[in-house]
């Protein structure tokens, strides 16, 4: 693989007293690394269950921004620039009670590594997948031929639901309590399993991705550049950053301020704008070519200019952000080359109507992207197995995270536990194991598409471990038992947007970059995962039991997506199928030309595409972000090609302006949503 070099690294924002090139830098900093102090944990664990709580309450009641789902968490960025205006407070009056670089950090990844548990795709599936089995079942729909298949520990109470559903009531309550307490203790250890998996294999990946390979982690830019030195005026003084903030800012409050008053003008931002619609009348400027066959292939073509995607982007190697927007469109011409082969002709069978099988082969393109990776890291994993066993290595693991030995120990640990998790809810071993390490798989190939393209959401593949499996088994010989298993983790499989193990990582670099002590950091965020694991449970629970997981004043897709585990389970119990070749095909093409991207970008120093955008392409990533992908890789290349580094380091600040501006503009919108008991208008997503 290729070497990406962090454009980050050093400051963007020169103070007057700071040093001023890197041979300056090198030789003013200290080798010291910086202890994890014992205020800061105390502050990032008291942080936690606030964050926490205006997460669950911006997104399931007020409807604003997602403060949880975003790559670079919306509340943790707040909260660390609250952090700032505090500290700079006290630098000014109280100087020696002031928090350094290392403890504002500390307190940023503590709550980056924790919020996301509280979102979509974690608790916010899980706790109403486990509810609205019951309460939605009926005679018609069937789905109480699955109860005597549950372990009743690992589900509420029903008499415990009614309130649940109506609100009006409070989770804090004997009988309430009594009713979730068995839920909430099996799932908080699964899921700390889950976590401290990830955990220790972040510990193992950290050296060979960040010291070796240097990968650009653009993710970890805005909190790196906020707190260089305790969060110094030269950040915030800056003009070019100031501009890029203000235009971001001011484009989202206009829109926010439609929101409210749709009789005010404002400029387009979000693709969900039909607007901003390339192939749809009236607006689309495309659609009178797009109207017959097979052009009318193509779909919808959505524009989108969000600030932070184009900042985010535009710190990006050129390679990937071109990959990104070029197979997006590649896609699109496919399904034009299908409809013209007749594939989706009336009467088409469904494994020709499937061509070209794009989820598939993302699937296998996030599979073969981990199994080539891990392989072409097949020396270094030999030298971290014998520092382990502590045998004769290269590698001196006394400044890792975590000695080797323990990683790897923790590492099979936590997976055993969660296979023996889902035997105890009846699936199969050897499905359990296929299961878990294929999930392991697509996360890392996750982990490795934040850590180089730094992509403000990424949505997993198309494909799901779970369609996987029913598609290479055949659910008519997986049996009902199998089944309900399987389903009862499909909450995990639904949404990838909060995986945790990239703000692992993301943390480990953050502190590599601050030297700040990785192993008492380790020992932080295990604190924050297991708080944050404790605070989703009692914050979403008492929001439905106020709210009402059943009315008006609470989000109903999150209600709807509590069902869709037992849609799915309904279709494979009433459409039993066989082993689905066509889907293996698929599987396997994606595998393959992943292989072959990566041997090309390996062999060819001249080859311009990258598998992370092969295997994005084939999710629901791109439809929303392939036109800010697409402006901030132009802009870059034009910066590059007139000015050169130079006029790029100097321009630099203004895309990081327009990330924060995007965050400031999110954050306040969530606030007076919140605050103002209203629905607002929702910076982002979308």
């Amino acid at each position: 693989m290729k070497a990406n070099f962090l454009p980050m690294a050093l400051p963007l924002f020169k103070s007057g007293n700071g040093p001023q090139n890197r041979a300056e830098s090198e030789i003013q900093q200290p080798p010291l690394i910086r202890t994890v102090t014992l205020r800061s944990v105390v502050i990032g664990a008291l942080l936690v269950p606030v964050l926490c709580a205006w997460t669950l309450y911006s997104e399931i009641v007020a409807q604003s921004t997602e403060l949880a789902v975003m790559s670079l968490s919306v509340a943790a960025v707040f909260a660390l620039l609250m952090l700032l205006l505090l500290n700079a407070l006290l630098k000014r009056f109280l100087p020696r009670f002031a928090l350094t670089r290392a403890e504002l950090l500390v307190v940023y990844t503590m709550q980056s590594t924790s919020i996301a548990i509280s979102g979509v795709g974690m608790m916010q599936f899980l706790h109403i997948s486990l509810s609205n089995v019951f309460h939605f079942a009926t005679d018609e729909n069937g789905w109480k031929q699955y109860f005597p298949y549950f372990q009743r520990l690992a589900f509420p109470d029903p008499s415990a639901l009614k309130a649940y559903y109506i609100g009006k009531s409070s989770f804090f309550l004997t009988d309430h309590i009594r009713a979730w307490i068995g839920p909430i203790c099996v799932w908080s250890l699964f899921l700390l399993a889950l976590m401290g998996t990830m955990l220790c294999l972040n510990v193992i990946l950290r050296r060979r991705w960040v010291d070796q390979e240097r990968l650009t982690f653009p993710i970890t830019a805005l909190p790196l550049e906020l707190t260089r030195e305790g969060g110094g005026r030269s950040f915030f003084t800056n003009k070019a950053m100031l501009s890029g903030l203000a235009i971001a800012f001011l484009l989202q409050a206009a829109a926010g301020i439609a929101y409210l008053y749709p009789s005010i003008p404002f400029f387009p931002i979000k693709p969900s704008d039909s607007r901003l619609n390339l192939t749809a009348p009236p607006f689309g400027l495309l659609s009178p070519f797009v109207a017959s066959s097979p052009w009318n292939a193509i779909g919808d073509l959505q524009m989108g200019f969000y600030p932070m995607v184009i900042g985010l982007t535009y710190l990006l190697p050129l390679d990937i952000s071109f990959s990104c927007w070029f197979f997006f469109f590649l896609r699109k011409f496919e399904d034009v080359g299908a409809t013209a082969l007749g594939f989706r002709d009336p009467g088409a069978s469904a494994a020709m109507a499937r061509i070209p099988y794009y989820g598939e082969q993302s699937f296998g393109a996030f599979i073969g992207f981990a199994i080539f990776s891990l392989w072409s890291m097949r020396g270094y994993l030999k030298q971290v197995w014998q520092a382990a066993l502590q045998r004769k290595s290269e590698f001196d693991d006394s400044g890792e995270p975590l000695s080797y030995r323990a990683a790897l120990i923790g590492l099979s640990l936590g997976f055993l536990f969660m296979v023996g998790f889902a035997v105890w809810l009846g699936l199969a071993a050897w499905m359990a194991v296929l299961f878990f390490l294929l999930y392991l798989l697509v996360v890392i190939t996750y982990t490795r598409i934040r850590a180089e393209a730094g992509m403000p959401w990424v949505f997993g593949p198309d494909m799901t471990p779970h369609q996987f499996l029913a598609a290479m088994q055949g659910t008519q010989s997986m049996g009902m038992g199998n089944m309900v298993a399987l389903t009862q983790f499909q909450w995990m499989d639904l949404d990838y947007r909060p995986t945790l193990m990239p703000h692992q990582l993301e943390a480990f670099k953050i502190a590599a970059e601050s030297r700040v002590n990785q192993r008492r950091l380790f020992g932080a965020i295990l604190l924050a995962t297991a708080l944050g694991i404790i605070c989703a449970w009692i914050g979403v629970l008492a929001c439905y039991y106020k709210y009402g997981a059943a009315t008006s004043h609470v989000d109903s897709w999150r209600t709807s997506m509590g069902s869709s585990p037992w849609y799915l389970l309904d279709s494979w119990n009433q459409n039993p199928t066989k082993f689905d070749g066509p889907r293996m095909e698929g599987v396997g093409f994606g595998i393959l030309l992943t292989g072959a991207l990566m041997l090309a970008r390996t062999k060819l120093m001249w080859w311009p595409l990258h598998p992370i955008g092969y295997a994005v392409a084939g999710t629901f990533t791109m439809p929303w972000l392939w036109c800010p992908t697409m402006i901030g890789w132009l802009i870059k290349i034009l910066v590059l090609r007139w000015g050169g580094m130079k006029l790029n380091r100097i321009v630099m600040p203004f895309f990081i302006g327009l990330i924060l501006g995007d965050y400031i503009s999110g954050s306040i919108w969530a606030l007076i949503g919140c605050f103002g008991g209203i629905s607002t208008y929702k910076v982002i997503p979308i």
